[in-house]
């Protein structure tokens, strides 16, 4: 399996090619000045979605945190709303796709719980050292605990694998 560093490598070299070749494609067929106005209409929707994104967002983080419960859901919700305004803000015509679909909320609801239900939270605690070391570094003593592996009822703890 490749390592993700690779797979964005391929991504970034590879998105733009793809871009470019399908805007000669779709612009061949439509004309250029309808694909440009494409592009400009769904830059636009980009733009308001950035200056819009997190009002109703923002009022489910409250509404979470109000009755006691961490407002991950929202949080990631607005993260997939930046991402949104991003990929429509940005001139290609797959970026737009994705954009737009991450802009339909039930289809943005269903892909944050998706995230969030793989994502492996981790507990830091950080404490600050009072002095400074040479340099003017500060020194910082931490530890942390991948709650992933806590000891839950009902739930067995990780088997590793046997080393050779």
């Amino acid at each position: 399996m490749p390592s993700l560093g690779l797979i964005i490598l391929i991504l970034i070299i590879a998105l733009p090619l793809l871009e470019i070749a399908l805007l000669i494609k779709v612009g061949a067929v439509i004309g250029i000045w309808a694909t440009l106005g494409i592009i400009l209409v769904t830059g636009l929707i980009g733009m308001t979605v950035f200056q819009q994104q997190g009002f109703g967002v923002a009022r489910r983080a409250f509404d979470q945190m109000q009755s006691g419960e961490p407002p991950l859901e929202p949080m990631a919700e607005s993260a997939l709303l930046a991402f949104a305004g991003g990929c429509l803000i940005a001139p290609g015509l797959i970026t737009d796709a994705i954009g737009l679909f991450l802009l339909v909320p039930p289809l943005r609801r269903i892909l944050a719980r998706s995230l969030i239900a793989r994502a492996r939270f981790v507990h830091v605690d950080i404490r600050r050292s009072s002095g400074r070391q040479d340099g003017g570094f500060e020194t910082i003593d931490g530890s942390f605990e991948r709650l992933d592996e806590r000891e839950m009822p009902g739930k067995r703890p990780p088997v590793d694998p046997p080393r050779q």
